[in-house]
């Protein structure tokens, strides 16, 4: 065998050995978060008796199958009537039951805005805007089960792809302005450390670090953004930073004196949380909230809000691992282990 009739690939790779050179492993997967929410609907006062948090998100899948199956889509700009904000348009690509399991595999997209990505054309050396193949959308894959007395929802994390406050908004607009049957739609974060028992157990707070981009603060609810981020985002809209970080320390570090209760502090923190637990779509404003405090038994504790769900992290080949029925193969066992361990702590 001769260097001439190697392929370029083993080429390089003999090369490579020649020379005494060791190229790192590589590999084809990419990890890939999950994490997990319930899905509840309060009905209108006359749907009561005939509708539940199930059944009526088996009308909201329906109505988008029936929609597919005319060839069209629910096509929602969650940013619709918000000024200065770039369109944030969402539909729904795939909704199927799987009735034996009680479950619904579903895929959400987000179109894409702002800048463009480029294509280079695999012979010629040139970059062409990818938009002309047509629209570019970013993809989130999601699984709901149906089983119990409301549903509970598996989410891929996809930062650039719709987030669990998309989905929520999604299904809440077609529930409420579409189909007439809802008047309130909730989302629950399970997490590892839940945020009741934060509250329950936090005693003073110590520090804290807050990172968003000013613009995503503008979704906040107007309560906690007009009294504790109005200055932030009156910052961002003259600077126009990519983001502005917070850190407030209420502890001299490597000091061992006790420190006393802030209650300025606390209270903020403590109507920051039940915010986040009651209108869970707050959460997304941030990206990153981390609280150190001293628990009820002296401990020096942390919350990391965005850090702290539960989830379920899976390495994906995502040349492979292309249709829904796929994703939902992989999380599947996943999927069933977390809602049996939930029903044995209820």
């Amino acid at each position: 065998m001769t260097l001439a009739s190697l392929n370029s690939t083993h080429k390089r790779l003999y090369l490579n050995y020649q020379l005494g050179i060791v190229m790192p492993a590589t590999s084809k997967t990419t990890p890939v978060r999950f994490h997990f929410f319930s899905l509840k609907f309060t009905p209108y006062k006359n749907k009561e008796n005939t509708h539940n948090s199930t059944s009526i998100l088996k009308d909201i899948i329906t109505h988008l199958s029936n929609e597919k199956l005319k060839k069209k889509a629910h096509l929602i700009d969650r940013n619709q009537n918000r000024e200065n904000e770039s369109p944030r348009e969402l539909f729904m690509t795939s909704a199927v039951f799987i009735p034996r399991v009680s479950r619904i595999r579903c895929s959400i997209a987000l179109f894409r805005s702002g800048r463009k990505p480029l294509l280079k054309p695999a012979d010629k050396f040139k970059l062409i805007p990818l938009d002309v193949l047509g629209s570019i959308a970013e993809q989130t894959h999601f699984f709901i089960d149906y089983s119990g007395p409301f549903p509970l929802v598996c989410v891929e994390y996809n930062y650039h792809a719709p987030r669990i406050s998309d989905i929520e908004y999604y299904f809440r607009n077609i529930a409420r302005d579409t189909l007439n049957l809802s008047r309130v739609t909730e989302v629950t974060t399970y997490m590892d450390s839940s945020l009741d028992e934060t509250l329950a157990d936090l005693r003073n707070v110590l520090s804290f670090e807050v990172k968003a981009q000013p613009s995503n603060l503008s979704h906040l609810d107007l309560d906690i953004r007009n009294k504790y981020f109005s200055s932030i985002t009156s910052l961002g809209a003259q600077l126009k930073p990519k983001f502005v970080k917070v850190e407030a320390l209420f502890q001299t570090p490597g000091s061992s004196k006790p420190v006393p209760v802030n209650n300025e502090a606390n209270n903020m923190i403590n109507v920051l949380l039940r915010k986040f637990k009651a209108r869970s779509f707050n959460v997304d404003s941030f990206e990153n909230f981390v609280v150190k405090y001293e628990s009820n038994s002296g401990e020096e504790k942390i919350f990391n809000l965005l850090k702290g769900k539960k989830e379920i992290i899976k390495e994906i080949d995502l040349e492979k691992v292309t249709r829904n029925r796929d994703w939902y193969d992989l999380i599947e066992g996943d999927f069933d282990s977390f809602i049996s361990w939930l029903r044995k702590g209820t």
